[in-house]
């Protein structure tokens, strides 16, 4: 038994030493995020900019609908001021997607005739 330890601790630590000497361990190496391989790029998309163009009747129709409102809180305000000194996004009578509006394109109360 003696023989066979004295054998085999000396071949083990041999086969050990030479499993880690061997190689060294590899990390493991992520993607590039800012690599441009060219899958990933598609041509430019104008459709935003073409939407933008067909919407001005929206706005248009949006902004005489938030006029009439603006108007209707004039004729509602008790404060003396001018019309031509009040931006209609002031106005608290009006609904929230008008106020958003004016705050968006501002207009003064005088402008809505």
């Amino acid at each position: 038994m003696v023989l066979r330890a004295r054998f085999l601790v000396p071949l083990l630590f041999g086969v050990a030493s030479l499993a880690c000497a061997a190689s060294k361990p590899k990390q493991h190496e992520d993607a590039d995020p800012l690599h441009e391989s060219g899958q990933d790029i598609a041509p430019a998309d104008t459709s935003a900019a073409e939407g933008a163009k067909k919407d001005t009747a929206g706005e248009e129709a949006m902004h005489e609908k938030c006029c009439a409102q603006c108007k209707e809180a004039q004729s509602k305000d008790r404060s003396g001021q001018s019309p031509d000194s009040v931006p209609c996004a002031d106005y608290v009578d009006l609904q929230p997607w008008c106020t958003e509006h004016f705050r968006v394109t501002p207009t003064m109360a005088s402008a809505c005739k």
